[in-house]
């Protein structure tokens, strides 16, 4: 297995790791372009461009790198800094450029999307139950003829929301280069939410110019913007885009954006947003479901040249639930631990060695008890106050949302749940009832209610 590939699947998780607990304006600010040349058992060595980012990074992030490397190789090992603006790491790298298999900056053609990413394509997304329609339809976009003036406006927005890690990004990439193998000459700005909206303040309050910034995004072909949710709750922001996506919606432009919830949940979103939103071709994907994980695990494992048997894949699906991006993350460290010790990666080894991945199932009792502190805090009363005998409307109303969460959340029964809240089954039938009444008639609280039921599920 080449080693140049091996410490690309390592740096990625350190960037992933960093990102627990920083900003990732900050991991991107400092990380953008460092490159880990090797790591032995007693040092880990890093080179990066400049002397500024050098020094940055001893001084704030040394600490953090031991840690994270500790997670993903089993120990922690010492870290040094390079510059390759003083010419430091030419010796460490010369094996690597000298190796078999040339990096994927050096091999890909170029693009004029930032943070080009050519390793996404259609051809390597897997493909189930919980993500087939969004998979569909992603390529119906990437097929368009973007050679005319004017696109098919049945799929414009093209609008995919679901839970972080499932893939949203990777359908973003693969429509952009599925384009661009088409149409070479396409103009395409792929951003995320969090960006767009920092540079529109930028622009605002820093550079006092908001006609290069209208001009950068109101002249491209297809739009990407991924996490829209972002903007939420922020006017101008919502201001600017609003106008943005009038302008290329007027001239036929495509418009891709993805979100972690469909635009009727987004409370804060303008009314015309949402309308616009919800105008064009809206799909969803859905955590992955046992068979589609055991599928992904097999292929990144080809990827980074494991041969895993059936055992250790079934197993990694089993326990490994939460997103895409952590089965990435195990295979990934799997590799890594076969690169520094060698041998084969058995089921032993493999439950020793990625404990911090396992889905630890929480109890149902334990979710109740989650659930009444997520109310509590959500309408301002205490536990007592809901487990108590009070029959005020402020005490009634979150002690019915507990139970209608517990029937949402939990696999307990109605009599557990009556039990957990000192009612019985007849008054958690009542409670049900009446919260899902309320939100059948009140738009506003049945947001409410499906941000708590993703609060828990989460």
């Amino acid at each position: 297995m080449d080693s140049n590939i091996e410490y690309e699947s390592i740096k990625s998780m350190i960037l992933e790791l960093l990102l627990e607990n920083n900003s990732s304006s900050a991991v991107k600010l400092w990380f953008d372009d460092i490159k880990l040349i090797l790591i032995d058992d007693s040092e880990a060595v890093f080179v990066t461009s400049s002397n500024l980012k050098k020094k940055v990074i001893m001084q704030r992030f040394t600490d953090q790198l031991k840690s994270v490397l500790g997670q993903i190789i089993g120990f922690e090992p010492n870290i040094s800094i390079l510059s390759s603006e003083n010419g430091e790491g030419e010796i460490v790298t010369e094996p690597i450029k000298n190796a078999s298999v040339q990096s994927t900056v050096e091999r890909q053609p170029t693009s004029n999307i930032k943070g080009y990413r050519p390793e996404y394509t259609f051809d390597n997304f897997v493909v189930g139950s919980s993500n087939n329609y969004a998979a569909a339809f992603a390529k119906q976009v990437a097929s368009k003829d973007y050679s005319g003036e004017f696109l098919s406006k049945d799929d414009n927005p093209f609008f995919i929301y679901g839970p972080s890690g499932v893939g949203k990004s990777h359908l973003l990439y693969a429509i952009s280069n599925k384009i661009l193998e088409n149409h070479p000459d396409a103009k395409i700005k792929y951003i995320t939410g969090e960006e767009f909206n920092n540079q529109i303040l930028d622009a605002i309050n820093i550079n006092k110019n908001t006609h290069a910034f209208r001009e950068k995004y109101r002249t491209v072909d297809v739009l990407l913007i991924d996490d829209i949710h972002f903007i939420v709750g922020k006017p101008t922001v919502q201001e600017e885009f609003f106008n943005t996506f009038n302008s290329l919606y007027n001239l036929g432009k495509q418009i891709i954006l993805t979100s972690d919830r469909p635009p009727n949940e987004m409370k804060q979103l303008e009314e015309r947003l949402r309308t616009r939103f919800m105008g064009g071709l809206i799909t969803d994907i859905q955590l992955p479901d046992f068979d589609l994980r055991c599928a992904i695990i097999n292929q990144k494992s080809s990827q980074n040249g494991l041969n895993l048997s059936y055992d250790v894949i079934s197993f990694l699906a089993e326990n490994v639930k939460s997103s895409i991006r952590q089965l990435e993350g195990v295979v990934k460290k799997l590799g890594a631990i076969q690169l520094l010790e060698g041998g084969d990666i058995t089921l032993d080894r493999v439950k020793n060695s990625i404990k911090e991945f396992i889905h630890v199932k929480e109890s149902d009792t334990k979710r109740m008890d989650d659930i009444i502190l997520a109310v509590s805090k959500k309408y301002g009363v205490t536990r007592d106050d809901i487990l108590s005998d009070k029959r005020n409307a402020e005490i009634m109303l979150p002690r019915h949302i507990c139970v209608y969460l517990a029937r949402t959340c939990t696999n307990l029964s109605q009599a557990q749940i009556g039990k957990s809240i000192n009612r019985d089954r007849t008054t958690v039938i009542s409670s049900e009832n009446k919260v899902k009444t309320m939100m059948e008639s009140d738009h506003e609280f049945a947001l409410d209610i499906n941000e708590l039921v993703r609060q828990i599920k989460n």
